[in-house]
């Protein structure tokens, strides 16, 4: 994780990482150092907007819809 901070402060980027409280799912930015404007985000406000919509119809998680890992 060091490497990958270090790397992100060289190109004048930052990495912030937070928990959504509604979806319980991880959220990665990416931040502009300079301006710390949001570059990208993962999963995205949309995906993450999916995600408490279908929660709340289903009452339930659906975490696994917003990540995929492959082995």
């Amino acid at each position: 994780m060091n490497k990958v901070s270090s790397y992100m402060q060289n190109v004048q980027r930052n990495l912030n990482f937070s928990i959504d409280e509604s979806t319980g799912q991880t959220v990665v930015k990416v931040i502009d150092a300079e301006s710390e404007e949001v570059i990208r985000q993962f999963p995205s406000e949309e995906m993450l907007a999916l995600a408490r919509h279908l929660s709340e119809m289903n009452g339930e998680s659906v975490s696994g819809l917003l990540m995929q890992s492959k082995a």
